[in-house]
């Protein structure tokens, strides 16, 4: 192999309590720069971007397996309604689901940064990184949203050691969210590169497995399952798919931000290493770019299923270099996220995230929905 790609960086002990403290730090600190709609939480908005997916997941909740869903997208992402289900979450309390997805995901990318890169303040700047991405302002911004979920069992699909964690993953992922489908060559790759000699021939099994059990269930319309049908949205999305294009740029490019850096730089690598190398990579991440951006309209959510790549331009930063250069780089790269303005890329809408005293003075001065 051409590619350069440390499992791990040299063993460090920190305390427990350090990959959580990173997580919330980053969370808090997002919050702050890219806050909520909080005027628009006070009450069900019916109609609206910050609420109807919410809406549509309470629904689905009462009854994961037999509503049907005025949103076709939602009604095979499965787990997350039978966990709400499970745990007898209704109403509003669901919607805790999708914030203990982005929990999750911030504490175990804290980490996993800190065992790739062996150095907390490069992972408490990645991890602030994370925390500015659509996987993080999907979750905060609009109520309902489980990208958290699904972007953390790529994680574990990557990079994750015991099979207790990444097993559960492979089968639990597409009943997230299809983007993890999308997104599983790419993990398989990053865990051929990272993993243990040996581990990954149980990893192509299992998501062969996990894949066509899933496919069989859907394409099959099982009965006691959803039927939804595949073609009906694929027509929808392939005919209309024109009137979003000309925003894919803008929703790729606010998907990520300045995080692109680290999920950019592995590809580079690759290519120096190995034109074939490097061919392949950028295919395992750009085909399924383009791929999801001609069926689902919200394209500032689609480059979430390529940060576990990331972690690994994380990894490479971190034994290519001084620490301190770094430090410096990876703290300019989350001030540029903080301050420079973000927004939602949906259809050929655009929404623009505030920071926090904003939202607070919209909030204290009741500005009615939409507007």
């Amino acid at each position: 192999m051409t590619l350069a790609a440390p499992a791990s960086a040299p063993a460090r002990r920190f305390s427990p309590l350090l990959a959580p403290g990173l997580a919330l730090a980053a969370l808090l600190l997002s919050l702050c720069c890219h806050s909520p709609r909080l005027w628009a939480f006070a009450r069900p908005l019916p109609g609206s971007a910050y609420w109807d997916r919410g809406l549509e997941f309470m629904r689905q909740v009462e009854q994961p397996l037999r509503v049907e869903l005025r949103d076709p997208g939602l009604t095979w992402r499965l787990a997350p309604a039978l966990l709400a289900h499970g745990l007898g979450l209704r109403g509003t309390a669901a919607l805790a689901v999708p914030w203990a997805g982005l929990a999750a995901l911030l504490w175990y990318g804290a980490h996993l940064a800190l065992r790739l890169t062996g150095d907390w303040r490069l992972a408490g700047l990645f991890t602030g990184l994370l925390a500015t991405t659509s996987a993080t302002l999907t979750v905060t911004g609009w109520l309902g949203m489980n990208d958290a979920w699904y972007v953390l069992a790529l994680l574990a699909a990557a990079y994750a050691r015991p099979t207790a964690a990444w097993l559960p993953a492979l089968f639990l992922g597409p009943w997230i969210d299809e983007r993890f489908l999308f997104g599983l060559p790419l993990a398989l790759w990053l865990r051929a590169r990272t993993a243990p000699p040996g581990s990954l021939r149980p990893a192509l099994l299992a998501a062969a497995a996990a894949v066509g059990a899933y496919l069989a269930l859907r394409l099959t319309n099982a009965p006691g399952l959803p039927q939804a049908g595949v073609r009906t949205y694929l027509r929808h999305s392939l005919r209309h798919f024109p009137d979003w294009l000309p925003f894919a740029a803008l929703g790729w490019l606010m998907g990520q931000r300045a995080a692109w850096y680290f999920t950019v730089r592995p590809i580079v690598a690759a290519f120096r290493a190995d034109r074939r190398e490097g061919l392949l990579l950028a295919s395992l991440a750009l085909a399924p770019l383009a791929a999801l951006t001609l069926v689902a309209a919200d394209t500032g959510r689609a480059p979430s299923l390529l940060l576990p790549l990331a972690f690994l331009g994380c990894a490479q930063l971190a034994a290519t270099g001084p620490a301190g250069r770094a430090h410096r780089l990876a703290a300019g790269l989350l001030a540029a996220n903080l301050l420079l303005p973000a927004m939602h890329v949906t259809y050929r809408n655009v929404d623009f995230i505030n920071a926090l005293p904003v939202e607070l003075w919209r909030c204290l001065r009741a500005v009615p929905a939409g507007t």
